[in-house]
């Protein structure tokens, strides 16, 4: 009798056990397709993120997100009206990488997440053609300089709620660092690791080419192969 009721005991316990394990989110890879009319077109809009944008039609000024195909990996051609171009040659996977320009004197635009909140585990980033122009030797842009020794520039993506209160998490994504004696430039494809958990992911461009008003260094940056969990 004793030894039934160990028995029943155990199979309890595992009964529980196993009830008690959690399968591991499916992780979604976010290669930012879709139809382009031409060769760009602002902002994105897919089954579980939508990435704002604006447009000024009075100035044919832009900031945001915008959904590019244009890939231009010869540096003299890094010019403003090349703004589009990824230096690359093509998207981390797929047709289309996402563009985005940061523009601090504008309404911010968001990676919103539409069904819940997610988990962001990693990303790729690239330098457009332009950024890279304007920080090298190729150097075309007439405020940017070309960086130097304690040099970098920097992306950071920081998680809001749904009533876009910052949560506090954030993770910064050094994309060209010449601080203590690194040479390190995104002139490809380069993975970034995030860990956090959003509603909505704003992203913020810093540089330590700054003059009296504000960044010289243009502030782009190219992504592709966004990886979440939701």
């Amino acid at each position: 009798m004793r030894k039934l009721f160990y028995l029943l005991c155990l199979l309890a316990f595992v009964s529980c056990d196993k009830g008690e394990e959690s399968v591991a989110p499916e992780k979604i890879v976010e290669s930012f397709e879709g139809v382009i009319d031409g060769e760009y077109a602002y902002g994105f809009h897919g089954e579980n993120v939508d990435c704002e944008h604006f447009y000024n039609d009075e100035y044919n000024y832009w900031g945001g997100f915008a959904l590019s195909k244009v890939y231009d990996r010869d540096a003299t051609n890094g010019k403003y009206e090349n703004q589009y171009a990824v230096y690359n040659t093509e998207a981390a996977s797929g047709d289309n990488f996402l563009l985005y320009y940061y523009d601090s004197y504008s309404d911010p635009c968001d990676m919103v997440f539409i069904k819940q909140s997610a988990l962001l585990h990693s990303v790729k980033l690239n330098l457009t053609t332009y950024v890279y122009a304007s920080i090298t030797d190729e150097a075309i842009n007439d405020f940017a300089r070309k960086f130097e020794d304690g040099d970098y520039l920097k992306v950071v993506f920081s998680a809001l709620d749904k009533l876009e209160k910052p949560t506090g998490e954030s993770v910064e994504c050094y994309v060209v660092d010449y601080r203590d004696g690194k040479r390190f430039v995104a002139d490809n494809w380069n993975e970034f690791s995030l860990g956090i958990t959003a509603d909505r992911v704003r992203i913020t461009i810093e540089t330590s080419d700054v003059g009296e008003y504000g960044a010289n260094t243009p502030l782009y940056i190219a992504i592709d192969d966004l990886v979440y969990s939701l």
